[in-house]
């Protein structure tokens, strides 16, 4: 098996629709880039609160008007949203935080993240 590689350009696209989602309101608590085992390949995932209620579909909409006019490679495949009280992302985060115990989920600068070996942390819940 090969590993994808998650490319500088793959980063900074993330980076724009973050700035365009917190420019729209849309209260982003984590985000990053996962190297997906089961589908072995990169996606960027949003958590939100919006995704709570009644489900995930809201959220996605939000996301896909913040695309919009946005000049970027990523496709609203290439994307998963979780709400943070789901067990999708309890699973993602005792991941993340047992492999990293815990250090370095907390980028010091919000235009750069945190890079590991299966992620690319750009915020992650309140500090």
């Amino acid at each position: 098996m090969y590993k994808t590689i998650l490319v500088k350009q793959m980063i900074d696209e993330g980076a724009q629709l973050l700035g365009k989602l917190d420019a729209r309101g849309v209260p982003v608590r984590a985000a990053l880039w996962y190297d997906d085992p089961e589908k072995r390949e990169w996606k960027l995932v949003i958590v939100t609160s919006v995704a709570s209620n009644p489900g995930p579909l809201e959220a996605y909409l939000r996301v896909q008007t913040a695309m919009n006019g946005l000049d970027i490679g990523i496709a609203l495949g290439d994307i998963i949203v979780m709400s943070p009280t789901s067990r999708k992302f309890e699973d993602l985060r005792r991941t993340l935080e047992g492999a990293t115990k815990g250090a370095f989920l907390h980028p010091t600068d919000p235009h750069h993240g945190t890079a590991f070996d299966d992620a690319y942390v750009y915020r992650w819940l309140d500090q």
